[in-house]
């Protein structure tokens, strides 16, 4: 099939287009919005994420080389294989999948400039690792690209990140990229959560990644082991920091950029040192000539020099200052140079540390003081942002504005060069910026004035969260958010796919502002978002985070003696111990979270408990103690009306006799949750039912009703694409159709279940290699599934 060469969203408006849909109609047919679908038409979104592709290729019925197509569109930054597996397709795909090759660098600068030594100290680098026997390129070697003292500013993001664009196609297993923020008001990111974000990206299932921070590691050393990377860990303030994050492959390269010169890993690793300076004369120049334009600056070519030195060749300080005179076209150089001369004359009102600001702040004080006062606000706010981007819609509520007028005066600190676009409606600051910013809000704006914004921006993420988890768990009883009021502008999420998009991009800032709403006064708010956001650690298994949040809501519950918030805290807590396998803990946290909601009186809460301990019971097999658990959790819960948590709580029971061997009793139960699911419209709960009644028809020998059950439930979690239960039922009916004496159906419904398990990294995909090692004739016992 010959593809014109046109870009995704060009694509994607001619498939839509061919299928006769409108924008909100394929926008339906895929879970997605309305508005995603006319962000990626019009390219104001450029990296889709996987799932939505994947969504859009099934909601226009492309065929396999239509989906490749498409896929070929996306950004290497996100691209996948968008070809269905066997729960969107209904038929099972031969073969592995193809391997994720992730793109993750940032785009380019557009007006880079010089550099000409260091980009060939580089490539000299790159070289050694092609020598056959090379001894100056060891396994896990790291170009460490360290400033000279008092060069917070020069470039070395910059120079990282283009040289890495120009060399990405020599590493086709793909290029990792992370801002470690070694150097940001708020906390670096950690070695741990760097991990887990690296790992995700190279495909492994979330459920894979283990919970330690050496097991994280070492798993990673294991997945790229092979593999052509090129890694670039950015803004780094540690050799702690980087240390775990080296990969053992010398068929892997690192780039580091920090401040420091972090010798003892050079000690440890043998690296290349690439120190860079401030630019050149010549080169400042040019930058500045680039930027302002070559007729305007040959006009005056002694202002740009004066310029330049001004700005002490720093980059960063060029591109400020150029913009500046880029915004003022018919003001000459030289009366935009005297105007920074006077600025460095006023900055006696700021007490910036001079190691880091000495040089730039004369260029950040003269931009800022000829900002209009709305945006010289807006930008002192964002300094006290505590997560390393910001949306608009959470910049416009910080600042009590209307996102539509947060939005222009945005993209005004964007034009001055003040702010960065980091996607759409998304912005972020450099560390230098960030700090300033900070400076002039501490001492332009009062403490009530700063508290004020915090409240407001907590509060709006408190309020999302809040959105976003009734489209991921919507029959789950959140309990009161009334920490704040209720924003002017709240987010709305039209549907599942929506909610969780946004928790992943938000997730960074989501544990910051839970921290600062801890740190300001707003403990009941801390403790409330850390509740909303369970559903999206459940489902996507972030334990570091997981874990982080509930602590610090628990703490803040603590402060505060409320009860109920503390009991909150601990069943989050307890069900993330019960996933990180850390079963003593979990049990502890249950049982104090069962008794602090005895003393709330929360009824509802106090059942959830009973039910969590039944299921925490059930992973350890011990099913006795299981059942009693989930018989009390069936009779408190009944008593609050809550129909969703009352199935949850009697599916457990019917798990219960199930391992008990109870079988007649579990069909029983799951008989009424399967008419209570069909009630309440819980389609997930009904595709699990199904399954678990086939498992309760099999232990009784009825296989015709086991496998009628099973393909109800099997069809069911393929149309709700829940690919656990969709490998449950194959599981469970290749054992019907062993023991009914068809091996063959048995092995190919093993073989399907197998390959979903292995794509989830799921535990239980080792006892079906069992059972598909096992010769033809030895069926298994009736119990095994």
């Amino acid at each position: 099939m010959e593809v014109p060469r046109e870009s995704f969203g060009a694509l994607l408006r001619r498939l839509r287009e061919r299928a006769f849909l409108t924008q909100e109609q394929l926008a339906q047919r895929a879970g997605v919005s309305a508005k995603a679908i006319s962000a990626l038409e019009r390219e104001e979104r450029r990296h889709p994420y996987p799932h939505t592709v994947l969504a859009l290729a099934n909601a226009l019925g492309l065929s396999d080389d239509e989906r490749a197509c498409l896929e070929a569109r996306v950004p290497r930054r996100v691209r996948r294989s968008t070809k269905s597996s066997d729960s969107e397709r209904g038929t099972h795909a031969p073969g592995k999948p193809a391997r994720i090759v992730p793109g993750q660098l940032p785009s380019p600068v557009r007006d880079f400039t010089g550099r000409v030594a260091e980009l060939t100290a580089l490539d000299a680098v790159f070289d050694s690792m092609d020598e056959p026997g090379s001894t100056t390129a060891p396994a896990g070697r790291a170009v460490v690209i360290s400033a000279i003292s008092g060069t917070a500013g020069v470039g070395k993001t910059t120079l990282a990140v283009m040289w890495a664009h120009h060399v990405r196609a020599k590493f086709p297993d793909g290029q990792l990229y992370v801002n470690l923020r070694g150097y940001d008001p708020g906390p670096p990111a950690t070695p741990g959560e760097v991990l887990d974000g690296f790992l995700r990206a190279l495909d492994v299932p979330a459920a894979k990644i283990p919970p330690s921070l050496d097991d994280r590691a070492a798993l990673f050393r294991s997945v790229v082991t092979g593999r052509s990377l090129l890694i670039v860990l950015d803004n780094a303030n540690s050799v702690e920091q980087i240390r775990p994050l080296l990969p053992g492959s010398s068929s892997c390269m690192v780039v580091v950029t920090s401040r420091d010169k972090l010798t003892g890993l050079a000690v440890s690793v043998g690296m290349h040192r690439i120190s860079i300076d401030r630019l050149p004369e010549k080169d400042a120049v040019a930058l500045l000539r680039t930027i302002v334009g070559p007729e305007r600056a040959d006009a005056e070519p002694a202002a740009v020099v004066q310029l330049a030195r001004l700005c002490d060749r720093l980059p960063l300080a060029i591109q400020i200052a150029a913009q500046r005179a880029v915004t003022r076209p018919h003001l000459a150089l030289a009366e935009l140079t005297a105007e920074l001369v006077d600025a460095d004359r006023r900055l006696e009102v700021f007490s910036l540390s001079a190691d880091q600001f000495t040089a730039i702040r004369p260029v950040l004080s003269w931009s800022y003081r000829n900002l209009p006062e709305a945006q010289a606000r807006l930008l002192r706010l964002l300094g006290l942002h505590p997560g390393p981007d910001i949306s608009t819609d959470a910049a416009a509520a910080m600042a009590g504005l209307a996102p539509a007028v947060a939005r222009q005066l945005l993209d005004g600190l964007v034009e001055a060069h003040l702010i960065e676009s980091a996607d759409v409606d998304r912005i972020q600051l450099h560390d230098l910026l960030r700090a300033y910013a900070r400076e002039c809000a501490e001492v332009t704006d009062t403490v009530a004035e700063r508290h004020e914004a915090l409240r407001r921006l907590v509060g709006w993420y408190l309020h999302a969260t809040a959105a976003a988890d009734r489209q991921l768990h919507p029959g789950r009883q959140r309990g009161v958010v009334d920490a704040t009021p209720v924003p002017r502008h709240p987010a709305v999420f039209g549907d599942f796919d929506a909610a969780l998009e946004w928790c992943e991009t938000e997730r960074a800032n989501l544990v910051a502002v839970a921290r600062v709403a801890a740190e300001t006064g707003l403990g009941a708010a801390a403790w409330q978002l850390a509740n909303n956001l369970w559903s999206f650690f459940y489902l996507r298994k972030y334990w570091t985070d997981w874990v982080a949040v509930h602590e610090i809501g628990l703490a803040a519950a603590r402060e505060l003696r409320d009860p109920k918030g503390q009991a909150r805290m601990l069943n989050g807590l307890a069900t993330a111990y019960v996933g990180m396998r850390r079963f003593e803990e979990s049990l502890d946290h249950f049982r104090t979270a069962r008794e602090l909601f005895r003393v709330a009186g929360d009824r509802w809460g106090e059942g959830m408990v009973l039910a969590n301990l039944a299921d925490t019971y059930l992973g350890l097999c011990q099913y006795t103690d299981a059942a009693d658990y989930a018989r009390q959790a069936v009779d408190v819960i009944r008593e609050t009306g809550n129909q969703y948590s009352e199935g949850i709580a009697m599916g457990n029971l019917g798990e219960a006799y199930l391992g008990l061997g109870a079988y007649y009793d579990a069909l029983c139960q799951f008989r009424q949750v399967l008419e209570l699911c069909r009630v309440i419209r819980h389609r997930h709960g009904e595709a699990v039912t199904l399954i678990h009644l086939g498992e309760s028809h099999l232990g009784l020998g009825e296989y015709e009703k086991a496998l009628d059950r099973l393909s109800e439930g099997l069809d069911l979690a393929r149309k709700l694409r829940d690919r656990h239960s969709e490998a449950l039922a194959l599981s469970t009916r290749g054992i019907v159709h062993h023991q009914a004496g068809q091996p063959d159906a048995g092995r190919r419904n093993w073989q399907a279940a197998l390959d979903i398990y292995e794509d989830l990294g799921d535990p239980r995909a080792e006892a079906l290699r069992d059972r598909l090692r096992q010769p033809r004739t030895d069926a298994p016992r009736s119990d095994d599934g």
